[in-house]
C-alpha cells in the first residue's frame, strides 16, 4: 500500500511539469539578434538566415573571419540595413597565435569633393534633410574593402565560397524576416 502511494505521489507530482509547454518559441522572429549554434561554434547576427550561413562557413572549416564576412554578405541580402554594402562598419580581430588584437575600420568616407558647407541651406543654417536623405548624405563606402582585407589577412576559406551563400539566397530568393517587414513599414511614407 504504502508503495501505491509513493508512486501515485510522484506520478502527480511530475505530470504538471511533463506537461508544460514553453512560454516561447526557440526563435523570436522579432528579435534582434539571432543566433545559431552549429557543430564547431555559434554565430550570431540581425537575421536567422544570416546566422546560419556563419555557423555552415564554421563547419566547412572557416574561421571567425571567414563566417563574419560570410554574414556580412548574407545580410546585404536578408536584411540591407545591417549587411550595408553601400555604407561602411569596423571589425575588430583577435589573433589567438600571436595574442594581438587589430582593428580594421572600413566606415564610409566623405566623397573628396565634399565641402564644409554643403549641408547649409541659404541662409547658412544646417538643412537636416540635405545631410540626412539626399544624394549629399552619401559617403564613399568601404563595407566590401574592409571586408575583403579582413578576409586577406585573416581568412581561411576561398573568397568565392564565402559570398556563395549570399549569392545563392539573393538568386533564388529569401523569405521576408519581420524585422526587414516591420522597417519597410516604418519607411513607406519616405
Amino acid at each position: 500500500m504504502r508503495s501505491l502511494l509513493i508512486a501515485i505521489c510522484a506520478t502527480l507530482i511530475s505530470t504538471p511539469v511533463a506537461a508544460q509547454v514553453p512560454d516561447s518559441p526557440i526563435i523570436r522572429y522579432q528579435d534582434r539578434i539571432h543566433p545559431q549554434l552549429g557543430a564547431v561554434g555559434m554565430v550570431a547576427s540581425q537575421n536567422h538566415l544570416a546566422s546560419a550561413v556563419g555557423a555552415e562557413i564554421l563547419e566547412a572549416g572557416g574561421n571567425a573571419v571567414d563566417a563574419a564576412v560570410a554574414v556580412g554578405f548574407s545580410l546585404a541580402v536578408t536584411l540591407p540595413r545591417a549587411g550595408n554594402l553601400g555604407g561602411g562598419g569596423f571589425m575588430i580581430i583577435h589573433d589567438a597565435e600571436s595574442g594581438t588584437d587589430l582593428a580594421i575600420d572600413y566606415r564610409e568616407m566623405a566623397p573628396r569633393a565634399a565641402t564644409r558647407d554643403m549641408y547649409l541651406d541659404w541662409k547658412g543654417d544646417a538643412d537636416r534633410k540635405r545631410a540626412t536623405f539626399s544624394h549629399l548624405a552619401s559617403g564613399v563606402p568601404g563595407t566590401v574593402a574592409g571586408l575583403f582585407k579582413a578576409h586577406s589577412e585573416f581568412g581561411r576559406l576561398p573568397w568565392k565560397r564565402l559570398l556563395q551563400p549570399a549569392i545563392q539566397q539573393a538568386r533564388e530568393g529569401v523569405t521576408m524576416s519581420y524585422d526587414l517587414a516591420q522597417l519597410l513599414r516604418t519607411r513607406k511614407e519616405r
